[in-house]
């Protein structure tokens, strides 16, 4: 028997709920913590009970035995589909997407396909597969925390429609996840000389950019002020620049270790042992400890990440909810996060409520910028409380903020300066406050760079009146944000 928590059966009777409509393909979204293959398992068994044949695919194989390992700990038999591995007649098979494509013609295909990580399921091998899936009647379900692609391409073309489980604050609240701080810079990173490649910064640019001791303070100092004793992921640009950093910890006393994906295998597990037994108190890593890599299931045992360093820029908010979700396991105490990279000023706070759509990014959209931030904010040069833009003074000390035409940084040694999170939220509620009507609440998704403003605020307005939106409602919102985006003043 496997146990769910009330909200995870509700994501899958809103996933049901769906598939009633006649959407043969939903994408389920949920946070870090949520316990997405918990709740695949179980819709997997079920499937399985009914004598349904069911397929879980993701794209890495580290991924695969993670999933594997947590079937067979939920009683689930099942096959995989592997390189090295035969094909099973089990009804349930988990599987990597790259030996499934190669394998179609060979296979049956699945009553339930449920894909890891949807958010990746763009790629042509995804794309192949999902489609022989659906010409031959499979329904399917897509997993993502973040479905939101680099490539602004929307996810409508796979999916036909999205549901959304509980967020990442009501997960905090509730326990499920812990709490954090966030330090940031004084100073904000700036990435405007940096190129875009393949929709994120270039990462020989970025390495040039972070690697220097000097361009945000020494990282070693600040762990040892904010995070000390504390299990720690540092997120680095690349193999030079993890090493250069792990390097920099261990000259400053902090037993520290580099990891990346081309780690042979028995130095990752010694390494993986190490920082689970308080050998090394930071893992250094390059696109490792991202992507639903469980730390705890490589070494049998909890192993909870108290702390994380970002010392990468990224474009990406799925990259970004990655490395700060890694420090959100559960844990007695609130995780520490040492942003070195500018996250919270281009991406916002971890448990912001995010505005995803199927529909994906119009090219010329804000949000696509090479250099723009996601999330307009600003920081008070006198008491270093972040929040949004907009107001001409502080709303924690009411100093006046400073306006600048343009940015010209000089960086060198900075301090990390603790985020007030509970003065950053209050501005949110306080600008929502102040939108009394449907166009100021238009025209404030706008200032925020919502992806569909007009949808977030038809919903908070008819919220306020306790009713839903009807059609009038939306094409009343629609037409606002169409007369506010031709260049009327917000």
């Amino acid at each position: 028997m496997i146990n769910l928590y009330d909200d995870q059966i509700e994501l899958i009777e809103q996933i049901r709920g769906e598939l009633r409509k006649g959407n043969r393909a939903v994408l389920a979204v949920a946070s870090t913590g949520f316990g997405k293959t918990v709740a695949s398992a179980y819709m997997a068994k079920e499937a399985a009970a009914k004598g349904k044949r069911v397929w879980f695919l993701c794209h890495l194989k580290n991924l695969l035995m993670q999933t594997s390992k947590a079937f067979w700990s939920l009683h689930i038999e099942h096959g995989l589909i592997a390189s090295g591995r035969r094909n099973s007649p089990l009804p349930v098979q988990v599987g990597t997407i790259g030996t499934a494509v190669r394998r179609l013609d060979d296979l049956q295909a699945p009553d339930l396909l449920i894909v890891d990580e949807a958010h990746l399921a763009m790629a042509a091998t995804w794309v192949r597969v999902i489609d022989w899936a659906k010409a031959n009647g499979s329904i399917i379900v897509g997993n993502s925390a973040t479905p939101e692609r680099l490539d602004g391409k929307g996810l409508g073309y796979l999916f036909d429609s999205m549901t959304e489980a509980r967020p990442m604050r009501w997960l905090i609240d509730q326990g499920r996840l812990s709490d954090y701080v966030i330090y940031g810079t004084a100073e904000p990173l700036d990435t405007s000389g940096l190129r875009t490649r393949a929709g994120d910064f270039a990462t020989d640019q970025a390495e040039e950019l972070m690697n220097k001791p000097k361009l945000i303070g020494d990282a070693a100092s600040h762990w040892k002020r904010y995070a000390r004793g504390l299990r720690t992921i540092a997120y680095c640009v690349t193999i030079k620049h993890s090493k250069a950093t792990a390097a920099q910890f261990n000259a400053a006393g902090i037993p520290a270790i580099h990891v990346d994906g081309e780690t042979p295998e028995a130095e990752l597990k010694e390494a993986i042992q190490g920082f689970a037994d308080g050998r090394y108190m930071v893992m250094c890593n390059v696109q490792l400890m991202t992507t639903g890599f469980d730390l705890s299931a490589q070494v049998n045992r909890d192993v909870p990440i108290e702390a994380c360093i970002i010392m990468r820029p990224t474009k990406s908010v799925a990259l970004y909810m990655q490395m700060v979700g890694r420090a959100l396991r559960r844990k007695p105490r609130p995780a520490v996060i040492l942003d070195h990279a500018g996250s919270l000023q281009r991406h916002g706070l971890p448990d912001d409520e995010r505005d995803w759509s199927l529909e994906g990014r119009k090219k010329g959209s804000r949000r696509s910028s090479d250099d723009e931030p996601d999330v307009n904010v600003t920081q008070c040069k006198q008491c270093y409380a972040i929040f949004r833009t907009g107001p001409d003074s502080c709303p924690m000390c009411g100093a006046v903020v400073e306006v600048k035409a343009q940015r010209d940084v000089e960086v060198a040694d900075g301090e990390l300066i603790k985020v007030d999170v509970e003065a950053f939220r209050k501005q949110q509620r306080m600008e929502q406050g102040k939108a009394k009507g449907l166009r100021d609440l238009v025209g404030l998704g706008l200032r925020r760079g919502m992806k569909n403003p007009a949808a977030w605020a038809i919903n908070v307005y008819c919220a306020r009146e306790g009713r839903k939106p009807g059609p009038a409602d939306w094409a009343n919102a629609r037409r606002i944000q169409a007369e506010l985006t031709s260049g009327a003043t917000l």
